[in-house]
Order: structure tokens, then sequence, then C-alpha cells
């Protein structure tokens, strides 16, 4: 079985959030497919702190062992540091993001649709 490629995993969810995007561009989607939908986005943003956390504690690990170069031939200490601490940043950022994700996956969880108004689904 062949080693899984993260930087193809995030190009794929990249691209997953542009079909999103395309597909709620025409105003067709009902109550249920939005809630579907934001519940996926609520997996997808809670998913993501053990992401940045493991990719960098991967990049403090190449550091240690000498495998970092910057291609100015500058030392990577300093860029290493500010990377995880922006990793560090994002994080907290993605927390703030999934708690209004998860507020307003709440309501949406009981919310039908009806074809026409006064119609029950």
């Amino acid at each position: 079985m062949p080693k899984p490629d993260p930087a193809k995993a995030a190009i794929a969810a990249a691209e997953a959030i542009r079909k999103i995007n395309h597909a709620s561009l025409d105003g067709t989607l009902t109550a249920p497919e939005i809630s579907s939908t934001v519940q996926g986005l609520v997996a997808m943003v809670d998913r993501q702190p053990q992401a940045l956390e493991q990719l960098a504690a991967q990049l403090r690990l190449r550091q240690d062992r000498g495998q970092v170069r910057m291609d100015d031939g500058s030392q990577p200490g300093e860029a290493v540091r500010a990377v995880v601490a922006y990793l560090d940043d994002a994080r907290g950022d993605l927390e703030a993001l999934s708690v209004s994700l998860h507020n307003a996956a709440s309501p949406l969880f009981s919310m039908g649709h009806t074809e026409t108004k006064g119609t029950a689904a």
C-alpha cells in the first residue's frame, strides 16, 4: 500500500471547497442540503488542528535533525520558529471557526424543506 501523500490530500480538500463554492452559486440548495454541507465543513475544520499540530511537529523534528535548509543560505531556525508560531495561531483561529460553525449547524440540523410555502417536507 503506498504511503499517503498529505500534500495531495490538502490539494484535494481545496478542490472540494471549490466544488462547494460552485455548487452553492445557483440558489437551489435546500435547508437539509445546507445542513449536510455545513456538517461536512464542521468535520473538516475540527480535523485541521491535529493536522497543523502534526505538521509543526514534523518541521521541528526535521529542524532538530538538521534536515531543513533555506534557499538563501541563511539558518532556518528563525523561519522554522515563525512557521510553527503561525501554525499555532491558525489552530486558534480554527477553534473560533469551529465554534461558529457548530453554532450554525445546530439549528440547521432541525430544518426541513418545503416545495411551496405552507407545505411540510
